[in-house]
């Protein structure tokens, strides 16, 4: 791995904000980009898998030409993302010292939210393509936090339209085949309804397409039921 090249390209500063994951070390981290790397070039070279020698020597020249520099430049996407969710981990410790019931709600909410969205592996699993959605979708939690407290009552019923959709799909994810979960249509569901927080909570941050509550129930009725296990 390019490690030493990669690091020597980064600041102090950067050094010990990367030591901020939830990987557990440096190393599994830029492991993680590594990967998110290779999926990226491979990607870019071969349209789905490699299937042939040639192909597959291709794209391992591709790779080694190319891995350097997109581990760096990946490592410079992540860098914002895990210092916004630095900021996120510490409002909620803050909110969660006020120690009221609808806060309690709501910082339960936000720490379920950021344990799926920042996890060990997941700059490979959102792909390159999606980690400035993963910072906009960080940005919205922030916006909402400072937000939230001045109308609980608002914050509280936007939450209770999420919960409804991650409930039905919750219900969708148990229903398919574990095979089937990792199925285009399903996952996009799943970042769907990061985009309708982003609505809710954030709106003048955008979303990536229109989006609401009533799309995503349709989307999820619209699943294959040959997916069902």
């Amino acid at each position: 791995p390019p490690w030493k090249s990669v690091l020597a390209r980064l600041s102090n500063v950067d050094k010990l904000a990367l030591g901020h994951n939830p990987h557990g070390s440096v190393p599994k981290l830029l492991e993680d980009v590594l990967a998110a790397a290779v999926d990226a070039i491979v990607a870019e070279k071969v349209p789905g898998s490699p299937r042939t020698r040639s192909e597959f020597e291709d794209v391992l020249a591709a790779v080694r030409a190319h891995v350097a520099a997109r581990v760096t430049a990946l490592v410079g996407a992540v860098l914002p993302i895990l210092a916004e969710h630095l900021r996120i981990v510490r409002t909620l410790d803050t909110l969660a010292g006020r120690s009221t019931p609808v806060l309690a709600d709501l910082v339960a909410d936000v720490r379920a939210q950021v344990g799926e969205l920042i996890r060990p592996g997941f700059v490979a699993d959102a792909g390159a393509a999606r980690l400035g959605d993963l910072l906009r979708y960080l940005r919205a939690i922030s916006h909402r936090l400072e937000r939230a407290p001045e109308d609980v009552r608002r914050d509280h019923a936007r939450m209770d339209e999420v919960l409804a959709v991650e409930a039905s799909y919750a219900a969708l994810l148990h229903r398919v085949r574990p095979s089937a979960r990792a199925d285009a249509a399903v996952v996009a569901i799943g970042w769907m309804i990061e985009e309708l927080r982003v609505a809710l909570f954030a709106q003048s941050l955008g979303t990536a397409y229109p989006v609401s509550a009533k799309r995503i129930e349709k989307a999820i009725a619209a699943v294959d039921p040959g997916m069902s296990g």
